[in-house]
Order: structure tokens, then sequence, then C-alpha cells
């Protein structure tokens, strides 16, 4: 079946319990939290139906009550009242305990049963016999114990139920055997109803886990494609993700000299290469607190101010500039790299349905991208508006006006000053 667990993370067919120590302890931790409020709940209704069973020894003679009341409130009452406050006890202490307690609990009702068969009027004894059948199948169904502690417990009370009741002057033969019978298909029926309920559990367990890890997947496939405020809009149900950013400052970049060498290197090396220039990129990125666009080829953009608006977003995007011009000269010293900035509103969204994408649209894209084309090697050039927005924090020389395809003429500046890169 697709995505089930391997074999070897199934429960055992016999103990129940997962091979590995690890899983298991995880397992039953997490079974003791989803319990805790339930198992106040069942044992607290066990010992309120026990108590007001008193009824039935009620119905003895004079005589006989004292024992009745002795093994029903003076055993098996104290046990449940401290299997109840373990419920209530700090969380380590419960995750410990409880097991244990809740087996003992049931193992006391079961005792407690076979003590009043045992003192009880031969009239009696069906009446007796139904609260045995009842307690079996109620530790089974209400999770009380684990199941093969259940099928323990509940096969010990039935050999002591059944020699209670052969001992009993008062059950004819016939009654006898028709008790018997009862009392083992009640004990097969609790140990299928048992068995089934903790794998089942099990199998949930596991499933869950399954399902927690592919969604983790998805959430770290979504956080590779996309910013984390976007993928969170996303994972909210967010059909339509369209932003209008007042200013943002836009960086593209292009490796001058990468065509050429594509003709002489293998393809793998090719890629190789790349893939260590662009990693190194987005190293930059992170440490300066840009957001990758994506790539195109050998090209690369970013922006700054998206989707979480900066006030320094110029500032950081020529710190990045600069920056990846330097780290290109050390894992890529055989290429070149022009970047452009320009700074301005634009609009940001994610586009596709089984891909998705987030990217930037607008007049101060495309003005980067022309000022990444119309650059120079090794250069940061910007547009107007950076350079305005850069005041005195980064070192500039004008270029001068320049023709840029479909904007005009424009004036430029690069960063740095006396041809270095950045200052």
């Amino acid at each position: 079946m697709a995505g089930a667990p391997p074999a070897s993370d199934e429960p055992h067919t016999w103990t129940l319990a997962f091979a590995d120590p690890a899983r298991e302890a995880a397992f039953l931790d997490d079974y003791a939290r989803e319990i805790r409020g339930f198992y106040r709940i069942a044992l607290l209704a066990v010992l309120l139906l026990w108590s007001a069973s008193v009824g039935f020894d009620l119905q003895a003679e004079a005589a006989d009550r004292t024992p009745l009341f002795a093994i029903r409130f003076g055993a098996v009452t104290p046990v449940l009242v401290a299997a109840l406050v373990v419920g209530f006890l700090p969380w380590p202490w419960f995750r410990r305990l409880w097991p244990t307690a809740a087996a003992v609990a049931y193992a006391a009702v079961q005792a407690g049963v076979i003590g009043l068969v045992a003192y009880a009027p031969g009239e009696m004894s069906q009446l007796v016999v139904g609260g045995f059948l009842l307690t079996v199948l109620i530790g089974a169904a209400m999770d009380l114990a684990r199941a093969v502690r259940i099928i323990g417990i509940a096969s010990l009370g039935a050999v002591g139920m059944g020699v209670a009741l052969a001992r009993s002057p008062s059950v004819g033969t016939r009654a006898l055997w028709i008790d018997l019978l009862w009392i083992a298909v009640a004990v097969v029926g609790a140990a299928v109803v048992a068995v089934r309920f903790e794998q089942a559990r099990r199998r949930r367990w596991l499933d869950r886990g399954i399902i927690e890890r592919e969604r983790e997947r998805t959430e770290a496939l979504l956080a590779n494609l996309l910013p984390p405020p976007i993928a969170e809009r996303l994972k909210d149900g967010h059909r339509v993700i369209a932003d209008r950013l007042s200013e943002v400052t836009v960086l593209f970049a292009d490796l001058k000299g990468f065509s050429g060498l594509s003709t002489r290197v293998p393809p793998d090396q090719l890629v190789s290469r790349l893939d260590r220039v662009f990693s190194a990129f987005d190293e930059l990125a992170r440490e300066h607190g840009l957001e990758k666009i994506k790539t195109i080829g050998d090209a690369y953009m970013a922006v700054s101010g998206a989707p979480a608006a900066r006030a320094d977003h110029a500032t950081a995007a020529a710190a990045m500039a600069t920056a990846m011009i330097a780290r290109l000269r050390e894992v890529e010293p055989e290429l070149e790299l022009r970047v452009g900035l320009a700074s301005g509103p634009a609009v940001a969204g994610v586009i596709g349905r089984s891909k998705y994408s987030y990217d930037l649209w607008g007049e101060t894209v495309n003005l980067a991208s022309r000022m990444e084309s119309h650059g120079v090697a090794g250069r940061v050039q910007v547009a107007a508006r950076t350079r305005e927005l850069l005041g005195d924090a980064v070192a500039c020389e004008a270029r001068g006006t320049i023709e840029v395809k479909g904007l005009g003429a424009m004036p430029t500046f690069l960063l740095g000053a006396g041809g270095e890169p950045g200052a």
C-alpha cells in the first residue's frame, strides 16, 4: 500500500508492541496524553457503577451482607479510588503509573465479582455472572488496560469465576455449565475486541506519523518555493495572492562569459559550476535579507523589501550586489558579473496551480533588468531612484545618461568609486 510503513514498523502479532523500543515509547507517550481525560471519566464511571450495584448485595440475607459489603467497599472500592487519583497526578507520574493502575483496578473489579459469587446466595448467581460479563467487555471496550493485560486478567478471572460457581451449593449443574459457557464467550469476545482496538489504535498512530511526515515535507517544499509569509497564506486557504508594493529594490545579475563557458565544458561540469555560483548567491540573499525570486538561465533575480516591507531596502540590495561580485571572484574567477538595481513600486503575487511561483511585475522590474543588461562587467549599475535612496550610505559615481531600451534616456550610477565595485 502506498505510504505504508515498512513491515518492521508493524505491531507484533501477539505482544502488539513495536519492535523498535523508541517507537514503542513514543506510541505509549502519545497514547497516555490522548487517554488521560478518558481514563478519569472511565474510572469514575466504574467506581459509581460498582458502588451503585450494592443493591444486589441488599437482596441477600442479612447474615450474608457483611462479607459482601466488605468485598465491595472494603477491598475493591479503595483500589478504584486509588486508580482514579492516579488520573489527576502530575503528568510524569500519570505517564508512569496509569497502565498498572488501570490493570489493577480492572483485576480488582473482577476479583470482587468472584468474591461476591462465592458468598452470594444461588439466586443471585445469574446477576453476578452478568456483572462479570459486563466487566470483561467494559475492560476491553473502554481501554482501561492494554490488550494483552486485558486478555490475561479476563482469563484468570474466568477461571476464578468458574471455581467460585462450582463451589456454590446453590448453583445446579445445568446452571453452572450455562454460566461457564457465557463466561467463556465473554473472555473470547473481550480478547477479540481488545486486540482489535489495540491494533487499530497503533495503526492509526502509524498513519498519523505518515501524514505528519508528508505534511512536513510539503511545508518544506513550499518553503523552498515561496517566501514563508506567502506559504503561510497559501496554507490558510488564500486562493489568489497579489500585493501592491509601494517601494522595493529589485536586483538583476547576469554572468558574463557563461555562454562561452557552456561550449567548452561538459554539461555536468557546467551545471555543477552554475549551481555553486547560485548557491553562493542564495547564501548572500539570506545574509542580507533579500528574497530570491528566480533564476533565468545564467541570470539571477532578487528583491529587497518584499514580501515584508523594510525601510533600508535599497541599502540592503546594494550591499548584496557588491558582495555578489566579490563572492563570484572567489568561486568562479573565470566569470564576471553585471548587476543592476532599480527602486520603486511593484506588484507581487503567486502564479501557477501545480507549480507555484512567487514573482514581481511592473516598471521597476523592467528598469532593474535594463540596468543590468546596459551595465558594466564587474560593477553594479543603479537607477536614479536607487541612488537617491542610498544617499551617503554607499559611494556612487555618475555614469551619465544612457539610452535604455524601451525607457528612453536615463541617468545612471555605478556603485563604488575609481573602478571599485563598492565602498
